[in-house]
Protein backbone atom coordinates (compact mmCIF):
# COMPACT_ATOMS: atom_id res chain seq x y z
CA UNK A 1 0.00 0.00 0.00
CA UNK A 2 1.17 3.52 -0.98
CA UNK A 3 2.32 5.99 1.41
CA UNK A 4 0.12 8.07 2.49
CA UNK A 5 1.05 12.03 0.61
CA UNK A 6 2.13 14.80 3.25
CA UNK A 7 0.16 18.00 3.31
CA UNK A 8 1.12 21.29 3.29
CA UNK A 9 -1.66 23.82 4.85
CA UNK A 10 -1.09 27.61 3.64
CA UNK A 11 -3.17 29.99 6.18
CA UNK A 12 -5.28 32.84 4.85
CA UNK A 13 -4.62 36.03 5.28
CA UNK A 14 -4.66 37.92 8.19
CA UNK A 15 -3.62 34.51 10.30
CA UNK A 16 -1.10 32.28 11.50
CA UNK A 17 -0.22 28.23 11.56
CA UNK A 18 -1.78 28.54 15.33
CA UNK A 19 -5.19 28.47 13.96
CA UNK A 20 -4.68 25.17 12.05
CA UNK A 21 -2.92 23.30 14.77
CA UNK A 22 -6.33 21.52 15.74
CA UNK A 23 -7.01 20.24 12.06
CA UNK A 24 -3.32 19.51 11.43
CA UNK A 25 -3.70 17.15 14.11
CA UNK A 26 -7.09 15.66 13.51
CA UNK A 27 -5.07 14.85 9.93
CA UNK A 28 -2.05 13.84 11.63
CA UNK A 29 -4.42 11.12 13.74
CA UNK A 30 -5.47 9.84 10.18
CA UNK A 31 -1.82 8.89 9.40
CA UNK A 32 -0.86 12.48 6.93
CA UNK A 33 2.30 14.33 7.70
CA UNK A 34 1.14 18.03 7.83
CA UNK A 35 3.29 20.84 7.51
CA UNK A 36 1.45 23.89 9.33
CA UNK A 37 3.43 27.31 7.41
CA UNK A 38 4.00 30.86 8.05
CA UNK A 39 2.65 33.35 5.78
CA UNK A 40 5.20 36.06 5.34
CA UNK A 41 2.75 38.50 4.40
CA UNK A 42 1.08 38.10 7.94
CA UNK A 43 4.15 37.65 9.91
CA UNK A 44 5.48 41.38 9.53
CA UNK A 45 4.68 44.60 10.95
CA UNK A 46 5.77 48.31 10.14
CA UNK A 47 8.08 49.56 9.78
CA UNK A 48 9.81 46.21 8.33
CA UNK A 49 9.38 45.71 4.63
CA UNK A 50 6.02 44.23 3.88
CA UNK A 51 5.99 40.76 1.72
CA UNK A 52 4.84 40.29 -1.02
CA UNK A 53 3.03 36.90 -2.56
CA UNK A 54 5.75 35.58 -4.33
CA UNK A 55 8.11 35.78 -1.58
CA UNK A 56 4.65 34.11 0.28
CA UNK A 57 5.00 31.09 -2.88
CA UNK A 58 8.68 31.16 -2.76
CA UNK A 59 7.85 30.05 1.24
CA UNK A 60 5.70 27.26 0.36
CA UNK A 61 7.19 25.90 -2.48
CA UNK A 62 11.11 25.37 -0.67
CA UNK A 63 8.41 23.30 1.66
CA UNK A 64 7.00 21.31 -1.09
CA UNK A 65 10.25 20.75 -2.93
CA UNK A 66 12.06 19.39 0.12
CA UNK A 67 9.18 16.73 0.95
CA UNK A 68 9.10 16.36 -2.87
CA UNK A 69 13.55 15.70 -2.71
CA UNK A 70 12.61 12.51 -0.14
CA UNK A 71 10.36 11.25 -2.94
CA UNK A 72 7.12 12.35 -1.31
CA UNK A 73 3.91 13.12 -2.67
CA UNK A 74 2.69 16.18 -1.69
CA UNK A 75 -0.87 17.75 -0.92
CA UNK A 76 -1.18 21.99 -1.04
CA UNK A 77 -4.19 23.05 0.45
CA UNK A 78 -4.69 26.95 0.33
CA UNK A 79 -6.91 28.24 2.28
CA UNK A 80 -9.05 31.81 1.45
CA UNK A 81 -5.91 33.94 0.38
CA UNK A 82 -3.34 30.66 0.75
CA UNK A 83 -5.11 29.43 -2.44
CA UNK A 84 -3.30 32.08 -4.68
CA UNK A 85 -0.25 31.50 -2.53
CA UNK A 86 -0.59 27.69 -3.25
CA UNK A 87 -1.40 28.22 -7.23
CA UNK A 88 1.58 30.12 -7.88
CA UNK A 89 4.13 28.10 -5.16
CA UNK A 90 3.57 23.85 -6.98
CA UNK A 91 5.08 26.01 -10.31
CA UNK A 92 7.79 23.81 -11.12
CA UNK A 93 7.18 21.40 -8.27
CA UNK A 94 4.06 19.38 -9.53
CA UNK A 95 4.93 15.57 -9.77
CA UNK A 96 4.48 15.54 -13.31
CA UNK A 97 6.85 18.04 -14.13
CA UNK A 98 9.58 16.89 -11.83
CA UNK A 99 9.01 12.99 -13.38
CA UNK A 100 10.26 15.12 -16.61
CA UNK A 101 13.35 16.10 -15.17
CA UNK A 102 13.61 12.26 -14.01
CA UNK A 103 12.98 13.26 -10.26
CA UNK A 104 10.71 11.66 -7.91
CA UNK A 105 8.02 13.18 -5.67
CA UNK A 106 6.30 16.20 -5.95
CA UNK A 107 2.73 17.82 -5.60
CA UNK A 108 0.14 15.61 -6.63
CA UNK A 109 -3.23 17.67 -6.12
CA UNK A 110 -4.10 20.97 -4.50
CA UNK A 111 -6.85 21.66 -2.67
CA UNK A 112 -8.39 24.80 -2.26
CA UNK A 113 -10.56 25.25 0.83
CA UNK A 114 -13.01 28.69 0.56
CA UNK A 115 -10.20 29.95 -1.27
CA UNK A 116 -9.59 32.76 -3.96
CA UNK A 117 -8.33 32.23 -7.22
CA UNK A 118 -7.60 34.50 -10.06
CA UNK A 119 -6.14 34.37 -13.70
CA UNK A 120 -2.21 34.20 -14.43
CA UNK A 121 -1.82 37.88 -14.31
CA UNK A 122 -4.30 38.65 -11.43
CA UNK A 123 -3.68 39.48 -7.82
CA UNK A 124 -5.78 38.30 -4.77
CA UNK A 125 -7.56 41.76 -4.92
CA UNK A 126 -8.83 41.85 -8.52
CA UNK A 127 -9.80 38.14 -8.35
CA UNK A 128 -12.18 38.83 -5.57
CA UNK A 129 -13.99 42.19 -7.86
CA UNK A 130 -11.02 44.74 -6.46
CA UNK A 131 -13.30 44.69 -2.84
CA UNK A 132 -12.30 44.23 0.18
CA UNK A 133 -13.89 43.67 3.24
CA UNK A 134 -15.49 46.87 5.03
CA UNK A 135 -14.12 45.43 8.29
CA UNK A 136 -10.56 45.93 6.78
CA UNK A 137 -8.59 49.10 7.02
CA UNK A 138 -5.22 49.31 4.50
CA UNK A 139 -2.89 51.80 6.79
CA UNK A 140 0.08 52.23 4.09
CA UNK A 141 2.35 48.88 3.82
CA UNK A 142 -0.20 46.89 5.99
CA UNK A 143 -4.11 46.70 6.30
CA UNK A 144 -5.59 45.74 9.65
CA UNK A 145 -8.63 43.89 10.62
CA UNK A 146 -11.29 45.15 12.89
CA UNK A 147 -12.08 42.21 15.37
CA UNK A 148 -15.69 43.35 16.47
CA UNK A 149 -16.53 44.37 12.97
CA UNK A 150 -15.31 40.77 11.30
CA UNK A 151 -16.31 38.46 13.96
CA UNK A 152 -20.05 37.77 13.09
CA UNK A 153 -18.97 37.64 9.29
CA UNK A 154 -16.16 35.47 9.35
CA UNK A 155 -16.40 33.38 12.60
CA UNK A 156 -20.73 33.49 11.11
CA UNK A 157 -21.10 29.95 12.43
CA UNK A 158 -19.57 30.65 16.03
CA UNK A 159 -21.50 32.20 19.40
CA UNK A 160 -21.02 35.87 19.17
CA UNK A 161 -18.18 36.05 22.33
CA UNK A 162 -16.36 33.16 20.58
CA UNK A 163 -16.27 34.72 17.62
CA UNK A 164 -14.73 38.02 18.76
CA UNK A 165 -12.34 36.11 20.30
CA UNK A 166 -10.58 34.19 17.69
CA UNK A 167 -11.17 37.62 15.73
CA UNK A 168 -9.01 39.73 17.47
CA UNK A 169 -6.42 37.30 17.28
CA UNK A 170 -6.25 38.62 13.95
CA UNK A 171 -2.49 40.09 12.66
CA UNK A 172 -1.69 42.60 10.56
CA UNK A 173 -1.29 41.80 6.01
CA UNK A 174 0.75 43.13 3.55
CA UNK A 175 -0.78 45.34 1.54
CA UNK A 176 1.31 44.62 -1.61
CA UNK A 177 0.87 41.07 -0.89
CA UNK A 178 -2.81 41.49 -2.34
CA UNK A 179 -1.73 42.85 -5.87
CA UNK A 180 0.86 40.28 -7.01
CA UNK A 181 -0.20 38.45 -10.32
CA UNK A 182 -0.22 35.37 -10.66
CA UNK A 183 2.28 33.43 -13.11
CA UNK A 184 0.97 29.98 -13.00
CA UNK A 185 -1.98 27.96 -13.70
CA UNK A 186 -2.20 24.60 -11.35
CA UNK A 187 -5.32 23.60 -13.03
CA UNK A 188 -2.85 22.96 -15.94
CA UNK A 189 -0.64 20.76 -14.45
CA UNK A 190 -1.81 19.10 -11.25
CA UNK A 191 -5.68 17.90 -10.15
CA UNK A 192 -7.31 20.12 -7.68
CA UNK A 193 -10.05 19.59 -5.40
CA UNK A 194 -12.10 22.78 -4.30
CA UNK A 195 -13.66 22.46 -1.03
CA UNK A 196 -17.10 24.66 -0.77
CA UNK A 197 -18.14 26.22 2.40
CA UNK A 198 -21.73 26.09 2.46
CA UNK A 199 -22.04 29.37 4.71
CA UNK A 200 -19.33 31.31 4.00
CA UNK A 201 -20.13 34.69 4.02
CA UNK A 202 -16.51 36.47 2.99
CA UNK A 203 -16.04 34.09 -0.14
CA UNK A 204 -19.79 33.55 -0.87
CA UNK A 205 -20.94 30.38 -2.37
CA UNK A 206 -21.74 32.21 -5.61
CA UNK A 207 -18.03 33.50 -5.54
CA UNK A 208 -16.58 29.99 -5.07
CA UNK A 209 -18.91 28.13 -7.78
CA UNK A 210 -17.70 31.02 -10.56
CA UNK A 211 -13.98 29.93 -9.25
CA UNK A 212 -14.76 26.10 -10.16
CA UNK A 213 -16.46 26.91 -13.42
CA UNK A 214 -13.28 28.87 -14.27
CA UNK A 215 -11.30 26.40 -13.45
CA UNK A 216 -13.42 23.74 -15.38
CA UNK A 217 -13.41 25.83 -18.57
CA UNK A 218 -9.81 25.65 -18.42
CA UNK A 219 -8.69 22.13 -17.32
CA UNK A 220 -12.22 20.21 -16.77
CA UNK A 221 -10.55 16.58 -16.54
CA UNK A 222 -8.44 18.00 -13.75
CA UNK A 223 -11.18 19.28 -11.09
CA UNK A 224 -13.16 17.88 -8.44
CA UNK A 225 -15.25 19.61 -5.40
CA UNK A 226 -16.26 18.56 -2.09
CA UNK A 227 -18.90 20.48 0.10
CA UNK A 228 -18.58 21.22 3.70
CA UNK A 229 -21.50 23.46 5.52
CA UNK A 230 -19.83 25.73 7.53
CA UNK A 231 -18.84 29.24 7.43
CA UNK A 232 -15.24 31.00 6.52
CA UNK A 233 -12.64 29.23 8.87
CA UNK A 234 -13.72 26.06 9.52
CA UNK A 235 -10.48 25.14 10.40
CA UNK A 236 -11.17 26.81 13.52
CA UNK A 237 -14.97 26.16 14.04
CA UNK A 238 -15.78 22.32 12.23
CA UNK A 239 -11.99 21.21 11.96
CA UNK A 240 -13.49 17.50 12.26
CA UNK A 241 -15.67 18.85 9.51
CA UNK A 242 -12.89 20.17 7.60
CA UNK A 243 -10.37 17.24 8.44
CA UNK A 244 -13.14 15.00 6.36
CA UNK A 245 -13.37 17.02 4.16
CA UNK A 246 -10.14 17.31 3.34
CA UNK A 247 -9.91 13.02 3.27
CA UNK A 248 -12.49 12.97 0.50
CA UNK A 249 -10.74 15.29 -1.47
CA UNK A 250 -7.81 13.17 -1.29
CA UNK A 251 -9.27 10.01 -1.77
CA UNK A 252 -9.84 11.18 -5.13
CA UNK A 253 -5.57 11.47 -5.79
Amino acid sequence: MSPKPSIVIIPGSFTGPELYTTLGSLLEGQGFEVFVGTLQSASRTAPEKPATMKEDAAYFRGVAEFLASQGKDVIVLGHSYGGIVATECVKGVTKAEREVQGKTGGVVRVLYLASVLGDIGQGSLEAMGGQLGPFIRILGDYMHMDGNAAAPVIYNDLPEKEALEWADRGKCHSTTSFLDPLTFSAVDHVPITYIHTERDNILIPEYQKACVEKLRKRNAKNVSTVNINTGHMPNVTAPEVTAKGIIDAIGAV
